[in-house]
């Protein structure tokens, strides 16, 4: 039906389906009608209100003679002591109705200051009607101890539900809660004993006692609503009955002051089956219903644990485990526990899939097994649901982890050689073919560790040469005390700007070392910050390694007016007053090809330190024991790849270091290219005939690097056309103009032989004949 609205209501029959709709939700949902009732003007609401006891009043004899017809005919209680006037129980009644009223007036105006008289007769009408029942029914019946213990428990649990459901109304109206099982008890008592002794003077103390034992027994009873405990539990137990979920109390009403127990059971599983319909009235409850509310997180996290049970990419754990409920009672304590130990899972499963290779694969599987395995035995020790539910769904996770796992083996036992060789970016030597250059490490560290500190070093090394790899895998082979830290100048927020400059370098530097600042956004800042940075160091007895690799950048951006000559200023101040901090300057060309900066007068006593080609032990180690400074594998474990030196064949190491002339990318190019060659053709072995398809198939593969090395390189007039002419002759005089010559030397592309100029790698001379 559609209910008129408050102030619309008067006393026709259409008026009084309204009204009984109106009283129905100020019984199951008064914080509804307190909504209505708010926006009402204040005579408006007390209007309504006088109408709404009109409406009820009729209900309210029938309630006083069906109590009086269960006490004295359905009970059988001695009727000697009753009144016979039934004016005497009517005025009982109204006696009730006005002090209830009169109360319910001036506590409601005292509360709320608005709509304070219609709260007033909401409450007038909850204790009015109360009491007048109680009046009408009880008092008109009690004439000695003959009416006894079991029937003043009676007549206390028919007052008391009475008072209970129209009390509560007004009371969770005043407080906009519902009042819960101990507002109930201590009401009860208060009423009991106010009972006890207005009726001890009047019948004696016996009496008195009954009826207090009587209400407070009631009122603890009625108020929170346990009487729809057994409805609650026909609905749950044994199994919940979710065909009747509409029925539940907490469903409908709002207003019992006791939690139901075992409620999430029938949550779960009407949500298991009305996905939607289901979790709307989970989250209802969590929102309206303080007394639920705890019932209804406990259904929410066992749903989510079964999604997250029921998910087939692990990766996405963590953004279902951000939504478990977090609290401090029960096992809400738990789940923020919980919830980082899946996301650590989640995180581990995001690693193992950007990982393509196989072998590097396997150790990160096993990783995520164990992490599973571990949070399954430590949720043993948490509270329900946690402890059930996610033992459960990391069961699932354990299958899909070792699913990955089987798979990864099965392809790594497969293929006869794994690929850990790459040629192409800085190398990563967690994963990937590695040679620690301990010359140009070594000499790194005598300039670092100087007692005065280091007046800066230029770090140079033709393109592809390894520096910038040896730059970012400095951790580990300098001396704990000092703290490496890389940037490269292709990272545009490092040339965009001067103030991007400061910025980003600043926080490089902070990533590193603990220091407090703001923004870092001009030269001036960026000094004062490194003076700060410098004296934390002093301090902690610690050095900066501050490497600027591709640092030709900053000659190009001063040319272009982006960066100031001023930066050079103060990075040279830098160096002479910041002697905990040591700059590095990486690049592939020399300081003196620079054109747009005296770059040589700015750094006059920077130390130059140049990275060479491997040595032949260096081509072996990289070779036979490619990850052997992997932390991915334990130091002695069996199962870190290497490759005896027989896989090479006879002589194939010092073949591939002669024919790349130990360039360490076009050993990585030979390397990577002999390996998927020996795997293509299920060869255990490296062949001399696989090594030269290598060789050839690698012409192709590094047709990029050969161009840029040999063609887009060659600067000066003529120096191209030198070159090319290798693709006729093994060997020619070398070029008459000296600037040319110079140029051939310091891109280390000769070598002299016999008075004769030869390409100084052969891989070179196979490139300019068969491509260049």
């Amino acid at each position: 039906m559609k209910a008129l609205p408050l102030d619309q209501i008067r006393f026709g029959w259409q008026d009084h389906k309204s009204a009984l709709w109106w009283l129905w939700l100020f019984y199951c949902r008064p914080r509804i009608v307190h909504e209505g009732i708010k926006k009402l003007p204040r005579l408006a609401a007390v209007k309504a209100g006088f109408i709404l006891y009109g409406h009820a009043l009729p209900y309210v004899i029938l309630a006083c003679a069906a109590g009086r017809l269960f006490l004295f005919g359905g009970l059988g209680l001695d009727t000697a002591s009753a009144h016979p006037d039934l004016a005497y129980h009517i005025t009982k009644i109204a006696v009730g109705i006005a002090v209830g009223i009169a109360f319910g007036i001036g506590g409601g105006s005292g509360v709320h200051t608005g709509n304070g008289i219609i709260i007033g007769i909401i409450f007038g009408l909850a204790f009015g009607l109360a009491f007048g029942i109680l009046g009408g029914i009880a008092l008109g019946t009690l004439g000695g101890l003959a009416l006894g213990i079991l029937g003043g428990i009676a007549l206390g649990i028919l007052g008391g539900m009475t008072f209970g459901i129209l009390g509560g109304i007004a009371y969770s109206i005043i407080l906009e809660n519902a009042a819960g099982i101990t507002y109930g008890i201590v009401i009860g008592i208060v009423i009991g004993i106010s009972a006890g002794i207005t009726v001890g003077k009047t019948y004696g103390i016996a009496v008195g006692i009954a009826v207090g034992i009587a209400v407070g027994i009631s009122v603890g009873i009625a108020y929170p609503r346990l009487y729809y405990y057994p409805i609650h539990v026909i609905l749950t137990w044994p199994r919940p009955l979710t065909r009747w979920f509409r029925y539940h109390p907490a469903i409908w009403e709002e207003m019992c002051g006791a939690r139901y127990l075992g409620l999430h059971r029938l949550l779960v599983a009407y949500a298991e089956e009305a996905r939607w319909k289901g979790r709307y009235h989970i989250e209802y409850l969590i929102a309206h219903y303080p007394a639920q509310r705890l019932e209804a997180l406990k259904a929410k996290t066992i749903l989510l644990a079964r999604r997250m049970g029921r998910m087939g990419d692990l990766a996405e754990l963590g953004r279902l485990a951000g939504r478990l409920p977090e609290g401090d009672k029960d096992f809400l304590a738990q789940t923020e526990a919980v919830r980082e130990q899946v996301e650590e899972i989640s995180r581990q499963q995001m690693r193992l899939d950007a990982i393509n290779r196989p072998v590097f694969r396997e150790p990160a599987a096993e990783v995520l097994v164990e992490k599973i395995i571990s949070f399954r035995e430590r949720i043993n020790g948490y509270r329900e649901p946690l402890r059930t539910e996610f033992r459960n769904a990391a069961a699932e996770w354990l299958r899909i982890a070792q699913r990955q796992l089987d798979e990864t083996r099965r392809v790594t036992t497969k293929r006869l050689t794994v690929q850990v060789f790459r040629a192409g970016d800085p190398v990563d030597r967690e994963q990937e073919a590695f040679a620690p250059r301990y010359g140009v490490i070594g000499e790194l560290e005598q300039q670092v560790m100087m007692s005065q500190g280091c007046p800066g070093i230029v770090l140079y090394a033709r393109r592809r040469m390894g520096k910038s790899t040896i730059l970012r895998n400095l951790t580990g082979y300098l001396p704990t005390e000092v703290i490496p830290v890389f940037v490269s100048m292709q990272n545009p927020g490092l040339f965009t700007s001067i103030a991007s400059f400061a910025e980003t370098l600043s926080d490089a530097i902070r990533e590193r070392i603990p220091l407090e600042a703001g923004a870092v956004t001009d030269l001036r800042g960026l000094y004062e910050f490194l003076g700060r940075c410098n004296a934390h160091l002093e301090g902690e007895r610690k050095r900066l390694l501050l490497a600027l690799d591709e640092y030709e950048t900053i000659d190009k951006k001063i040319g272009e007016a982006v960066f100031p000559m001023d930066l050079l200023d103060a990075v040279r101040e830098s160096i002479q007053t910041h002697r905990r901090i040591t700059w590095v300057f990486a690049g592939s060309h020399e300081i003196t090809e620079l054109e747009h900066a005296p770059w040589t007068s700015y750094l006059v006593s920077a130390r130059t330190i140049e990275v060479p080609a491997f040595t032949p032990a260096e081509t072996r180690l990289l070779l036979t024991e490619p990850l052997k400074h992997s932390t991915l594998w334990p130091p002695d474990s069996p199962k870190r790849p290497r490759f005896d030196a027989a896989f090479w064949g006879d002589g194939g190491i010092d073949r591939i270091h002669a024919e790349a002339g130990g360039w360490p990318h076009l050993v990585q190019l030979l390397a990577e290219t002999a390996v998927d060659l020996v795997n293509e053709e299920e060869a255990s072995a490296l062949t001399p005939d696989l090594l030269d398809r290598a060789i050839e198939k690698s012409l192709v593969r590094g047709h990029n690097v050969f161009y840029e090395l040999l063609h887009r390189e060659s600067m000066l007039p003529g120096e191209w056309e030198y070159l090319r002419a290798f693709q006729q002759h093994e060997t020619q005089p070398p070029p008459a103009d000296e600037p040319l010559a110079h140029s051939l030397r310091r891109r280390t592309l000769v070598a002299e032989e016999n008075g004769a100029w030869r390409l100084r790698v052969p891989l070179m001379a196979r490139w300019l004949k068969a491509r260049g």
